[in-house]
């Protein structure tokens, strides 16, 4: 008796569970039927009926109001295949990022190197900086690095004095940097586009620079480009202070 009074609980208490987490798909189903309603065939006019209702509560459980986005996040996850959506592959150039390194050198073994590089990455496992390294001694044995990435900018890094290995594995660290940004970069943009349940990784080597973003639900390829494509703008502002008085 015991035993079947703790199944019965054990079922009962799944079954609220899964109601629960059903509630989330449901109030966010209402919602888009809502908008597509709204817009009448307008995907800019869904989308922005949408963003209106982003951070603004539309499920009240008594305890606790949550967002849209909250909703959409805790929504039951049905991937592109049953959902729709986008999937877009991403790759950080790391021969762009070399030559920037190099402050864009002209000098012919280097950019031999490159393009033997990107010629045999095709077939090869390693990684971009391992076979940059490889075509480089091969092709000029007596080459030096050192002579080409001793920049002021990596002049804390890299010497005249620093061997091929060394100028590689800054050349690696900084590569993996840029990667890594560019991941957490794309991550945060993602987020606070609220797509629910988007799904961000890294495909093959770390660092390949190949990123997989798949967008459940999305369905404007031109808005999705500007938000992944679209660049920071830093801008300077010149302010007054108390003690010092504008002139305009």
């Amino acid at each position: 008796m015991q035993n079947r009074g703790a199944i019965i609980f054990l079922v009962i208490a799944f079954a609220l569970v899964s109601l629960y987490q059903l509630s989330f798909t449901l109030v966010t189903n209402n919602v888009k039927a809502d908008a597509k309603e709204y817009a009448q065939g307008d995907p800019q006019k869904e989308q922005n009926y949408l963003d209106s209702l982003a951070n603004r509560p539309v499920y009240n459980l008594g305890f606790k109001n949550y967002t849209l986005n909250e909703c959409m996040s805790s929504e039951l996850n049905l991937g592109l295949d049953l959902k729709g959506g986008m999937n877009v592959m991403l790759e950080v150039s790391v021969t762009d990022l070399i030559r920037n390194m190099a402050d864009y050198s002209t000098d012919t073994t280097f950019n031999r190197a490159l393009k033997q590089a990107n010629l045999d990455l095709r077939d090869s496992q390693d990684d971009y900086v391992t076979l940059f390294g490889k075509a480089f001694s091969k092709i000029d044995p007596n080459a030096k690095l050192a002579a080409i990435f001793s920049t002021y900018e990596l002049k804390e890094k890299i010497t005249v004095n620093s061997t091929n290995d060394e100028v590689l594995a800054v050349i690696r660290a900084e590569a993996q940097a840029a990667i890594d940004n560019s991941f957490n970069i794309l991550r945060t943009r993602i987020d606070r586009f609220g797509v629910s349940q988007p799904n961000i990784q890294r495909i093959g080597l770390e660092s390949s620079g190949r990123i997989l973003v798949e967008l459940p639900g999305v369905k404007d390829p031109a808005r999705v480009k500007k938000l992944l494509q679209g660049t920071a703008n830093l801008e300077f502002w010149e302010t007054c202070t108390k003690r010092h008085r504008c002139r305009c």
